[in-house]
Parts: C-alpha cells; structure tokens; sequence
C-alpha cells in the first residue's frame, strides 16, 4: 500500500510479484482488439491490469496495492465492533 515505494518501482519498470499467487507479472503491448494499450498481467494466474494508454500507467496500476487495513478497521468491517 506504499504509493511511493510504487511512485520508485514505477519509474525504475520495475514489476511487483502478483498480490494473488506472488507469480511473475509481464507488461503486454497491446493485442489485436486493443492496439496502442498496455496492461500487466500474471504470469500464474492471469490476473491483470485493464488496458491502460501508457507503459507507465499500467506499471503503477499494477505496483499500486490496497493500504493495508489496521485491526480497528478489520473489526469494523467484520461487523465485531
């Protein structure tokens, strides 16, 4: 959930492992359906990032994780609090 550990990664074309399975994410240019686009996908498991305009985008889409949520938060939305 670090943005600016993800700002670093991204400028350097760096790829975080997947969040799902911690497999090799590769940077796809474009397909026959969505040519001029970017996206990143899972290696393992497939798991992707939509199709985005810029090599960048796709890299911090796909480095960007959810802040992780602290033990109140968790509580809350389990609906214990």
């Amino acid at each position: 959930g670090d943005h600016e550990a993800a700002k670093r990664l991204t400028e350097a074309g760096v790829l975080v492992p997947c969040a799902h399975c911690k497999g090799r994410a590769v940077l796809v240019d474009g397909t026959l359906q969505a040519p001029g686009r970017y996206s990143v996908v899972c290696g393992e498991c497939f798991n992707a990032t939509t199709w985005c305009v810029s090599r960048e985008d796709a890299i911090v889409r796909w480095n960007t994780r959810a802040p992780i949520m602290s033990a109140e938060e968790m509580e809350v939305l389990e609906g214990t609090e």
